[in-house]
């Protein structure tokens, strides 16, 4: 027998470690022993994430005014630092706000994320007069939004029949890849039809429908909720 703190051998009478006076646990006889060391309850210091959340909207702040300035310096004027005064913004909306709310609800911040993503895109058009944005960007935005949010909705609420759900986000997914490069040809004139557009589609198209095949054939979805515990 040892002494668990300096190591020292322990005769089979001693109680106590002759060198660095710590108590001796002997299995049998001491049924609540003097540990040598404070117990462990688990509980650690808790970091306050609000913290967190004020330091890093403060260097977000501390960007956006190092932008400011340098571009008023170099130029006189505000110039490139708009786009991104912008691009912080976005970041800021999609990264660091929902961390201020207890348990965002995705529901709410995934469609707030793709409507600051939109606001962006047409003050880049009206910044550019670019003309694009219409016919381009907001129905790019807003059929992505819909493909994002409608199956993260329903998952978040139904909690039931994911791989549907997933299996068919797959597949719109594929399909607006396709609507992608045919809006851009509209838009851009670039005359090139199913150019690269057809290899995410059916990529996208074959993987939900493979998940919906595991969702119908009960063997493939209970080895699948097995590996994943989904």
């Amino acid at each position: 027998m040892y002494c668990v703190k300096c190591g020292v051998e322990l005769a089979d009478s001693e109680r106590k470690c002759p060198l660095c006076h710590t108590p001796v646990y002997m299995p049998g006889l001491d049924e609540h022993p003097e540990l040598p060391y404070p117990a462990y309850n688990g509980e650690g210091e808790r970091v306050n994430p609000k913290g967190i959340y004020f330091i890093v909207s403060f260097f977000f702040l501390i960007a956006a005014a190092i932008s400011l300035i340098c571009d008023i310096n170099i130029n006189g004027t505000v110039s490139w630092s708009s786009y991104a005064l912008g691009g912080l913004i976005v970041a800021y909306v999609i990264f660091v706000l929902p961390g201020w709310f207890y348990r965002p609800n995705p529901a709410i911040f995934l469609p707030i994320d793709f409507a600051a993503a939109a606001l962006y895109l047409c003050f880049v058009n009206l910044l550019v007069d670019g003309g694009w944005f219409l016919s381009f960007a907001f129905p790019v935005c807003g059929i992505a939004a819909l493909i994002f949010c409608v199956p993260v909705i329903l998952i978040h609420y139904i909690r039931r029949g994911r791989l549907y759900i997933l299996g068919g986000a797959f597949i719109a997914a594929g399909g607006f890849s396709i609507l992608i490069e045919f809006l851009m040809n509209i838009t851009f004139d670039l005359r090139s039809y199913f150019l690269w557009s057809s290899y995410p589609a059916v990529a996208l198209s074959l993987l939900g429908i493979m998940l919906i095949v595991v969702a119908i054939v009960k063997p493939f979805k209970e080895s699948l909720r097995r590996i994943f515990s989904i």
